[in-house]
């Protein structure tokens, strides 16, 4: 089988497609043939060995982080799924794997697929999905009727966070590009142009603020937050202490984990008409270095996917 692959770090030079053994599912261990993986700012980090002080990896390393597909087979003790079952799923990075034609995932990283999108489609949903539930609600703990200011509304997660603040009631502000304005309005956010405005030139008083770009763009929000908010971040590294201090802010920084009760979540709220995903350009996975330098690029409205199969 066909599988994406880095024998070091470095830059997409170092992405690679690779005829890779047949794979057996072990005990606890479910084959999923993959239909689609998404794309994710945490893949091409990887590669570039940006996280490898916290994510250090044994190579050759199969990239690619989310995944939807088919059950293959299943490994002894598996009892949630059967051979057919349509599935999605988020691997541990230490094993990641998503960027090949099979996987082999274990029970507690899969679901069955939401069945109100395609196949393909599911791909695009547990990363972003998971980041942003537990970005607004585990972390930064928004509740019904507060005040969010999210930046990066466009892309993946925030656009997810979106969507998930207005499900619970919240009021949003969302920070995006002039070409994605209509795009948060038509989510549920009153959206800002940060080519034209710093957020608190438009919103004060906020209750949280969920970052998903930068420590400088977590910086320039910080004035919205109304004193004893909450700063959540989605990003590797966090404003200054002092900062945090002077406008008297609490601050979160975090990763995610796999979560079969999260899955199993995001599946509910997208077949109750809550959630939905811009999936803006798919690739073949002989294409998968133009994919990792289009999310790298930081313009994707939504997600973007690379195809294993026709289903």
């Amino acid at each position: 089988m066909k599988a994406a692959r880095i024998h070091r770090y470095g830059g997409n030079d170092e992405v690679v497609i690779d005829e890779v053994a047949e794979l057996q599912p072990g005990a606890g261990e479910v084959l999923v043939r993959v239909t689609a993986a998404g794309v994710n700012p945490v893949d091409w980090k990887i590669r570039s060995g940006y996280m490898s002080s916290v994510l250090p990896l044994a190579f050759p390393y199969t990239l690619g982080c989310e995944m939807s597909g088919s059950v293959m087979a299943i490994g002894e003790g598996v009892s949630e799924f059967q051979v057919g079952d349509i599935v999605y799923g988020y691997p541990n990075l230490m094993r990641s794997g998503c960027f090949a034609e099979r996987i082999l995932m274990l029970e507690s990283e899969l679901a069955l697929a939401p069945k109100s999108v395609s196949e393909a489609e599911a791909a695009a949903f547990p990363v972003a999905s998971i980041t942003a539930l537990d970005g607004l609600f585990t972390h930064g703990k928004l509740q019904a009727g507060e005040r969010v200011l999210i930046l990066g509304g466009s892309g993946g997660v925030g656009s997810a966070a979106i969507q998930l603040a207005r499900a619970e009631g919240a009021e949003v502000w969302a920070t995006a590009s002039a070409r994605n304005q209509d795009w948060l309005r038509e989510l549920g956010a009153t959206p800002i142009d940060y080519a034209l405005h710093k957020p608190a030139e438009i919103v004060r008083d906020v209750d949280l603020v969920f970052d998903c770009v930068s420590v400088q763009s977590g910086i320039e929000a910080l004035p919205s937050l109304k004193r004893g908010g909450r700063f959540v971040t989605s990003v590797f590294g966090l404003p200054p202490a002092e900062l945090f201090e002077q406008f008297g802010v609490r601050s979160a920084m975090y990763g995610i984990q796999p979560s079969v009760s999260r899955l199993r979540e995001i599946a509910s709220r997208i077949d109750a008409g809550q959630l939905r995903m811009s999936i803006e350009k798919e690739y073949e996975l002989s294409d998968v270095k133009q994919a990792l330098a289009a999310s790298e690029a930081g313009r994707t409205r939504g997600k973007l996917l690379v195809r294993l199969s026709s289903n």
